[in-house]
């Protein structure tokens, strides 16, 4: 499965960061093999986001899409 996300805000500091950290180990818990960032940015790769070429991605959505 994938999870599409989506831009999170917060009026406290780093309030994200750990509702982020949060919810990807409770995705691992539940199959989720690959979380879609949408945009590539030095602050996700510091949370462990990694660029994956277009094709790739392709064939992770093509996969996760036939698993449901």
């Amino acid at each position: 499965m994938i999870f599409f996300g989506e831009s999170m805000f917060s009026k406290v500091s780093n309030a994200s960061k750990f509702a982020f950290i949060k919810w990807v180990k409770l995705l691992k818990e539940n199959g989720i093999v690959l979380i879609d960032c949408q945009v590539h940015t030095a602050h996700l790769e510091s949370l462990g986001a990694r660029m994956i070429e277009r094709d790739r991605f392709l064939e992770n959505v093509q996969e996760g899409s036939l698993n449901e």
